[in-house]
C-alpha cells in the first residue's frame, strides 16, 4: 500500500513538472540578448573604450631575444615565441614526474 501511494506522487509530480514545462515553453523570448539586456553591453563598450584610451602599445624587435634562462628545464619544449609546449618525447617519464597514469 505504502509504494502504491509513492507511486501516485511520482506520478502527479511529472505532470505538474510537465505542465510547468509546457507553460514555460509558450513563453519564449525571442529577442536577441542584446536587445534583452542592452544597458549591459552600453557598459561593456564603455570599459573597452576606456581600456583603449589607457592602453601603451610598444612594438616588440623580433631580432633581439633575450637569452635563455640556465634552470628552465621545459626551455627544450617551446618555440621561439616562448609560448608553446610540444608532447615531449620522453612521455612516459613526464607522466612518472607527475604522477599521471
Amino acid at each position: 500500500m505504502p509504494l502504491i501511494i509513492l507511486g501516485l506522487l511520482v506520478v502527479i509530480g511529472i505532470v505538474i513538472y510537465a505542465l510547468a514545462n509546457r507553460k514555460q515553453s509558450e513563453e519564449v523570448d525571442t529577442r536577441t540578448v542584446r536587445e534583452r539586456y542592452p544597458h549591459v553591453f552600453e557598459k561593456i563598450d564603455e570599459k573597452i573604450d576606456q581600456m583603449k584610451k589607457g592602453a601603451n602599445y610598444t612594438i616588440i624587435d623580433d631580432d633581439e631575444e633575450d637569452a635563455a634562462d640556465p634552470d628552465d628545464v621545459n626551455a627544450k619544449y617551446r618555440d621561439n615565441d616562448g609560448h608553446t609546449l610540444h608532447f615531449p618525447d620522453d612521455a612516459e617519464i613526464e607522466k612518472r614526474k607527475r604522477n599521471i597514469h
